[in-house]
């Protein structure tokens, strides 16, 4: 998760510096598309250990969700944008919609596992509950 969220905040960075002109084109293309490539690297992971939890975890649906969504436009080429296109701001800016949906997808699912994982400590050694006894 930390990866996804990392590759987002990369891609978003970089549709940053190309709407305030401190990257050119092709430096932009670069980077834009190796972070939808860890992204999309980041995501088949993540749904591969997501399935064996699909019908016991309330987050395994909705991670599957939009992975399978991400990969589907992906395949149709929904990331890719036209070198004549780059610096227009409706196509920068609906590439940018879909970066920060998953970014906030990925942090809000950040701090629901910190949460959840820091509710587990205190079960533990608060309350002396152990989900092995």
């Amino acid at each position: 998760m930390t990866g996804l969220l990392g590759s987002s905040a990369f891609a978003l960075k970089s549709i940053a510096d190309l709407e305030y002109d401190m990257v050119n084109s092709s430096d932009f293309f670069t980077r834009f598309n190796w972070a939808h490539k860890a992204e999309l690297g980041f995501l088949l992971l993540n749904l591969v250990s997501a399935l064996p939890f699909m019908t016991n975890w309330w987050m395994a649906p909705i991670q599957t969700a939009w992975a399978v969504i991400k990969l589907v436009r992906a395949l149709m080429g929904g990331h890719v944008i036209a070198e004549k296109d780059v610096f227009k701001s409706e196509v920068y800016n609906h590439q940018r919609r879909w970066q920060m949906a998953g970014f906030f997808l990925y942090l809000i699912s950040i701090f629901i596992y910190f949460a959840r994982a820091m509710a587990a400590v205190m079960d533990i050694h608060i309350h002396g509950i152990s989900p092995y006894d």
